[in-house]
């Protein structure tokens, strides 16, 4: 059975009551939890200097926490469908929850490590289920405004984190960082054993722990973590090395067994079948390169800001965030006007404005202003609030209601991974420009002199055009994803 033909208990004009607002907060706030995590990147330096740790070791903690949250969210959104989606999302709220009072309390930067990697146990959960449980809670007819809404809401957490970083770092301490996200734990947890209580387990089986494949949740995570591991190994010491090619290796390796898992036993972690479906590949294509794509005005755009244009610390941080308001404001709209047009028109929208906006970053130049940039930044934001609401409805409204878990999943993953990717890809692209033209002058002093900020434009226009180009393929997906939804309502279309 389709999600698209689950029955309806909604008020007939479509809108939320009161309870489903209450349900759907209560989903976000997992979202919104797992955002609030961009306040750790602004207190790792702090967090370094307190236990004298060397950066090496505040490397090794983004790593962990990266390629555990990415590697677990198959094995989470299987375990949804299997055990029952709310009993899942309740386990990550409370493991979630857990590591961040370990966290608070470490005694020395190894806890800090360990505890991350519990707390991206939890925060896999969270990612995974909660777009099955908004899917699973709401109609076809709005399920849009409800997974608008709750990207929305994640969008937000990144703005909250953001200034509450500051805030705690400069008149606390690091460990409040993590301890003012306990309030916020528990109410999550509170609101999900009571008003999710009975909603969102359709095929719960707790006494099927066999059922779960557990190799393959092994095998994937061991691809995904090599992956992840070889991508940025090559970042910090170079593609050459053994350590690149080892980790490359192992991810190989595993993600041939786990594929070929996969396809031969009969309950598998995530159906390779749906790959066929040019909905679920389109979404998922369009999904991946978008993320890798937009990554240039996370990586780079901060270095021109603050190097080229000579913004201060304060406004580059107040500044950067316009990209996370502008998607917290649009996701809902993308989420509203999905249910209205349908969720294929509008992903294939929200990638085309983003891929404009990327391309008009090209023709910047050293004397732009912070209001040119500021256009171009909100409207890059305006196109990932209107894709992101409606690509997750397009993706999630061709999972079977027994697969809603896993369908979750792979969302989230994609995501994660053209993350990834794209901090390699692009960031090496942008770095290995720009030290080509200028090796005598380091990037963090590029607009010094005439001919260093020169390289750096280069290195700026060509890595926005690699970016904009990856969009396109996205666009490209969207559009295969438009059309495949197409032939699904009218096998007569072409």
């Amino acid at each position: 059975m389709l999600v698209n033909e689950k029955p309806v208990d909604s008020i007939s004009d479509g809108s939320l009551t009161w309870v489903q607002w209450v349900q759907l907060l209560v989903v976000a706030s997992g979202v919104f939890l797992s955002s609030l995590d961009v306040s750790v990147n602004v207190a790792l330096p702090r967090i370094s200097d307190y236990f004298y740790s060397s950066p090496t070791t505040t490397y090794l903690m983004i790593i962990f926490y990266l390629g555990t949250t990415v590697g677990l969210q198959l094995t989470m959104g299987r375990a949804g469908d299997v055990f029952g989606l709310r009993k899942i999302f309740i386990l990550g709220l409370v493991t979630y929850s857990l590591a961040m009072l370990a966290i608070g309390f470490s005694p020395s930067i190894q806890s800090v490590v360990g505890f991350r990697v519990l707390q991206a146990v939890g925060n896999s959960a969270l990612l995974a289920i909660a777009p099955a449980l908004a899917t699973s809670l709401f109609p076809s007819r709005i399920r849009g405004r409800a997974l608008g809404v709750m990207t929305g809401v994640g969008s937000v957490g990144m703005i909250v984190g953001t200034l509450y970083a500051g805030v705690a770092l400069e008149y606390m301490s690091w460990r409040w960082i993590f301890f003012g996200r306990i309030p916020i734990c528990l109410l999550a947890i509170l609101g999900s054993v009571t008003v999710i209580r009975g909603v969102g387990n359709q095929n719960k089986n707790s006494s099927a722990v066999t059922s779960l494949d557990w190799i393959g949740g092994v095998l994937a995570f061991m691809c995904l973590i090599g992956f992840i591991a070889a991508m940025n190994i090559a970042t910090a010491v170079g593609w050459l090395r053994a350590e690149t090619f080892v980790s490359l290796g192992i991810s190989i390796f595993a993600g041939t067994f786990f594929i070929r898992r996969q396809s031969i036993i009969p309950d598998p972690l995530v159906k390779l079948g749906i790959m066929k479906d040019l909905v679920v590949a389109g979404a998922f294509g369009s999904n991946l390169f978008l993320y890798m794509g937009s990554f240039v005005n996370l990586f780079i755009l901060p270095y021109f800001v603050g190097e080229i244009i000579g913004a201060s610390s304060f406004v580059l941080g107040i500044f950067l965030l316009l990209n996370a308001v502008s998607v917290s404001l649009f996701s809902p709209v993308g989420g509203y006007l999905s249910d209205r047009f349908g969720p294929g028109f509008i992903t294939v929208l929200g990638l085309l404005i983003v891929l404009l906006a990327l391309i008009s970053y090209t023709v910047l130049t050293a004397d732009s202003t912070l209001r040119q940039i500021a256009v171009r930044m909100v409207f890059v934001g305006m196109g990932m609030g209107l894709f992101q609401s409606s690509n997750l409805s397009l993706m999630m409204g061709k999972m079977e209601l027994s697969d809603l878990g896993s369908g979750g999943a792979v969302s989230s993953m994609s995501r994660g991974l053209g993350s990834v990717t794209a901090v390699t890809l692009l960031g090496w692209t942008f770095t290995s420009i720009y030290d080509w033209k200028s090796p005598a002058v380091d990037i963090l002093q590029a607009g010094s002199s005439p001919d260093s900020v020169a390289s750096f434009m280069y290195a700026f226009q060509v890595s926005y055009i690699a970016g904009s180009a990856i969009v396109l393929i996205g666009l490209v997906s969207s559009a295969a994803a438009w059309i495949g939804l197409k032939r699904s309502e009218n096998p007569f279309v072409i």
